[in-house]
């Protein structure tokens, strides 16, 4: 029984966590009080002598009347404040009671006299409960209108009986009516001096230990949150392992395919029948170089998603370069997805790394899907914006999103996704591209109203500078013939190129290994170094180092799907080239590369002398 009553009296719905734990006590206390009050005054009124004689003293009728009333007050209070408690009004609920409770002691006081009520304990169990459920405030205002109640009743005593009180109540001495007043007001401000420190330290130590519960819940939120961070970071370091060896075997593969495709130019020959079959086959090695070249975007892809890969960046048009994703896209957003274009007329090149361009392209249409589940409308327009820059404007007809998450998008491992449907990076990472690349990115969504994505990037010069283009001359070292030292572990991958480079007009030797490579120090040394940064026996870096000392500022070019704890450049005479690429991009990185050096020897010469 005492165990439901007591569930029954925890079930209160106070929300602070304080008031919660006094609430139990201070409807115990309003219930003794409810019933104990009335069931006192029956039993005085039956049963004390002197009570009747007092009340006679002071005009029966209306004494008793101020008297039962009071009481009567009081103990409705109490019950009205437990109400209120069980409405969850903890404060409202000791404010009501004391209010009553103050104001029928003043009440008393008036009617009695002080020393009529001498030994009520009213006035301190009101400065005991605003002092300790209340506040200082309510403390010292309470103690201030128990000394005003005191007054009254001493000077009620006053003007009824005259200047002194009866001496057969007092020994035979006559007081004077206000002679008990200092030792009173004394008295209980020790009281509410005594609370008052008691309860400041109290609140002073509550709101220490709540400041100190927060500090610990935001420093576990944060190591949760690391440790979450951390989670996700070995898995994607785990995958980037994975992924970068497979990068690896696969471009050396479309390598090989964009060699073998750039026989199409062959057809141009004069030796060469120039006919319909001739056309076609032309056109469907054109095919398979573009197919190759969004596989080698797709690893980079994978690359990009789970580690840091340097970029390389080329000048393309933005135009053209939607118009090229658009198959993807299609693929990506199938019915009852809609993907429209909205070209500008004129041209837009921008320089960017062009697979990382279409990784954040493909991430942003992913997105815009998933806000889509019955399908909609994605719009892709570009626009010139001002003189220096170019727009990319990508709306979609989705949900939308409120104010506070639209805020926090672009934040690594921020997702609104199931943890089995996202990881948060996906927007961070075309954030942290479209960043790299000089632009910006800003998001305008309401719930309902779909998002807008809104892109500017820097417009780039049109020079050939990085160039891929397909038409670049097959002699792009005739000019000036170069001795290059290929270095690849893969067989098909370093005839192809040395083919190619032999054709372009080049003496090319050709090392299986870094082992092999080694050996040639003796012979003549090359203008360009070509070497694959991972090989079985030894990393392109580690080559690189092993023959500085004999070959010192040869040009080098470091080929590999990836490149770990490379950043470039890490020496002005050596560049990366991701694989796969073209035997065509080859040639033409060579003889950027060679011209380079040339120039910074020659800067280094003059400002020698």
């Amino acid at each position: 029984m005492w165990s439901g009553f007591s569930r029954w009296l925890q079930a209160a719905p106070v929300v602070d966590p304080v008031e919660r734990r006094n609430a139990s006590f201070v409807q115990m206390l309003f219930l003794f009080l409810g019933v104990a009050l009335p069931l006192n005054k029956l039993y005085v009124l039956v049963y004390s002598a002197g009570y009747q004689h007092l009340m006679g003293e002071h005009g029966l009728k209306v004494a008793i009347l101020v008297d039962l009333l009071t009481d009567l007050a009081m103990a409705a209070a109490a019950w009205y404040g437990l109400l209120l408690i069980r409405r969850g009004r903890f404060h409202a609920a000791i404010i009501q009671f004391l209010s009553v409770v103050l104001v029928s002691a003043l009440l008393a006081y008036v009617t009695f006299g002080y020393w009529a009520v001498f030994g009520d304990l009213i006035p301190i169990m009101a400065i005991a409960l605003g002092g300790l459920m209340l506040s200082r405030r309510a403390l010292w205002l309470i103690y201030g209108t128990v000394m005003l109640e005191f007054i009254a009743g001493m000077t009620a005593d006053l003007l009824r009986r005259g200047a002194a009180l009866q001496a057969t109540q007092h020994g035979g001495t006559l007081p004077n009516a206000f002679v008990d007043l200092p030792s009173r007001a004394f008295g209980y401000l020790l009281i509410v001096l005594i609370l008052d420190r008691a309860t400041s330290a109290l609140r002073e130590s509550l709101g220490e230990a709540n400041r100190h519960r927060s500090q610990l819940q935001e420093e576990m939120l944060m190591r949760e949150r690391a440790q979450e961070q951390l989670m996700q970071s070995r898995k994607m370091d785990a995958v980037g392992k994975l992924a970068s060896g497979i990068a690896h075997d696969f471009n050396n593969i479309l390598g090989i395919i964009l060699g073998f495709a750039r026989e199409r130019y062959r057809i141009a020959e004069p030796r060469i029948a120039n006919n319909e079959d001739a056309q076609a086959m032309a056109h469907a090695l054109g095919g398979v170089d573009t197919a190759a070249r969004r596989g080698a975007a797709i690893t980079r892809k994978l690359l990009n998603f789970v580690r840091q890969d340097p970029a390389h960046r080329e000048t393309f048009d933005l135009g053209h370069s939607l118009r090229e994703l658009m198959p993807m896209l299609r693929q990506l957003l199938p019915a009852p997805f809609v993907v429209h274009l909205e070209l500008a007329d004129t041209p837009l090149p921008i320089r960017f790394d062009r697979s990382q361009f279409e990784l954040a392209l493909l991430n942003m249409a992913s997105n815009a899907r998933d806000a889509m589940p019955d399908g909609g409308r994605v719009t892709l327009a570009t626009e010139l914006h001002g003189d220096t820059h170019a727009r990319l404007r990508i709306e979609d007809t989705g949900t939308g999103m409120a104010p506070a998450i639209s805020e926090r998008i672009f934040e690594p491992f921020f997702t609104t996704k199931p943890s089995t449907q996202g990881t948060g990076l996906g927007l961070s990472v075309v954030y942290a591209l479209i960043d790299d690349a000089g632009g910006t990115i800003e998001v305008d969504s309401a719930p309902g109203a779909g998002s807008r994505f809104d892109i500017r990037l820097p417009l780039a010069s049109t020079g050939s500078e990085n160039s891929t283009s397909d038409d670049v001359s097959k002699d792009a070292c005739a000019k000036q013939p170069l001795r290059v030292l290929l270095v690849d572990d893969d067989d098909e991958l370093r005839e192809l190129l040395a083919h190619a480079l032999r054709q372009g007009g080049c003496h090319v030797d050709v090392a299986a290994s870094a082992t092999e490579a080694l050996r040639m120090i003796d012979g003549p040394p090359p203008h360009v170094l070509i070497c694959d940064n991972r090989m079985p026996d030894m990393d392109g870096t580690m080559l690189l180092a092993a023959l500085r000392p004999h070959w010192p500022q040869m040009p080098t070019i470091l080929i590999s799907a990836f490149l770990d704890g490379y950043d470039e450049p890490f020496e002005p005479w050596v560049v990366r080239m991701p694989k796969p690429f073209s035997p065509d991009d080859l040639l033409v990185r060579i003889r950027e590369l060679v011209k380079q050096c040339k120039a910074r020897r020659e800067r280094q010469e003059v400002t020698n002398t």
